[in-house]
């Protein structure tokens, strides 16, 4: 019986170790060109770029700007002037978001010191009352 005890925490520890998946590799993913990419349905491509982490993305502008390149020489000017242009809009978007989130902010604050008002108002008018019934 000793002997059974002294074995069981070396055979879970194996079978633990043995059927445990490895998380430390990362499913495969493919790797797509610029040329398969441009290729690609709307459909099909955006949940890619979705997935995509920004290095990959990186990458992947680039070669796409240089496969442009070929074909349209003042690719840099419009990526750049587009790029521009989503970052002011993205800015913009930020800005509403931040708004709102101020006015609920506020909102909050102010319902919580009305609560506590409240609350403190009310202590006080009970405390009063108690003193009253005390002094009587």
């Amino acid at each position: 019986m000793n002997r059974i005890l002294q074995t069981m925490p070396i055979f879970l520890l194996s079978v633990i170790f043995l059927y445990q998946p490895n998380f430390a590799q990362e499913p495969s993913k493919k790797q797509y060109t610029a040329s398969e990419f441009l290729q690609m349905d709307t459909e099909e491509s955006f949940p890619i770029v979705e997935k995509m982490t920004r290095n990959e993305a990186a990458v992947l502008i680039t070669q796409i700007r240089q496969e442009a390149k070929q074909k349209y020489a003042d690719i840099d000017k419009f990526y750049l002037l587009i790029s521009h242009l989503e970052s002011i809009r993205a800015i913009q978007e930020e800005q509403k978001r931040l708004k709102s989130l101020h006015f609920v902010y506020g909102l909050a604050l102010f319902l919580f010191t009305a609560i506590l008002g409240y609350v403190l108002f009310s202590q006080r008018k009970v405390i009063k009352e108690l003193q009253n019934l005390l002094d009587s």
